[in-house]
């Protein structure tokens, strides 16, 4: 199964999410952890859903990547920002967005070449990786009751406490069966 690992610890875990900055110290100095820093993003394939949030107009792609026969990749998804908010650039996750919020992991193939995608922050949804007949990779998920093309998350946050509050999270899509627009809020109670 390829996905973003989680960490064990549950003290590095509230640690990060605390913000407290984990450093080593060697010969007095100190150095922090470079693999929490986001990175500058590489070359990535078709999107296949992106996730908007109202604190800014930064967005994260989800893009798919296919090998020469058309195939889910070794790495089939590749997640990153598109900073809207800021030059309109790109950059990888960090460390902690991957492992506390944008992360995912995609199961092994099925018998039909399919795979099961499962957000961190959101692992009761399912969205399966599928070939329509066209040829191209979509994510499918449920959306209002029906099968449907995720194209976009759109999450509500009350930024006004110590950590963001989801408030709800809309779902976009089309239906898979005539293509009709398709939305669906999911309240945090």
């Amino acid at each position: 199964m390829s996905k973003s690992s989680k960490l064990k610890n549950p003290i590095i875990r509230w640690a990060l999410l605390a913000g407290v900055p984990l450093v080593l110290v060697a010969a007095g100095v100190s150095v922090g952890l470079l693999f929490l820093l986001p990175s500058e993003k590489e070359d990535a394939g078709p999107t296949l859903f992106v996730i908007q949030r109202s604190k800014n107009a930064n967005e994260v792609h989800y893009d798919v990547q296919v090998n020469s026969n058309g195939e889910l990749d070794d790495e089939p998804v590749k997640a990153y920002w598109v900073l809207k908010a800021e030059d309109g650039g790109r950059e990888d996750l960090s460390y902690f967005e991957e492992e506390m919020a944008y992360g995912f992991e995609v199961s092994d193939p099925d018998s039909n070449g399919d795979r099961e995608m499962k957000l961190v922050a959101w692992e009761d949804r399912t969205i399966t990786l599928t070939r329509t007949e066209e040829g191209n990779w979509r994510a499918v998920t449920t959306i209002d009751g029906e099968e449907a093309y995720l194209e976009r998350l759109y999450i509500e946050t009350d930024e006004g406490g110590v950590t963001p509050t989801v408030l709800y999270v809309d779902l976009f899509g089309k239906t898979v069966d005539g293509g009709d627009d398709v939305k669906e809020r999911v309240k945090n109670d």
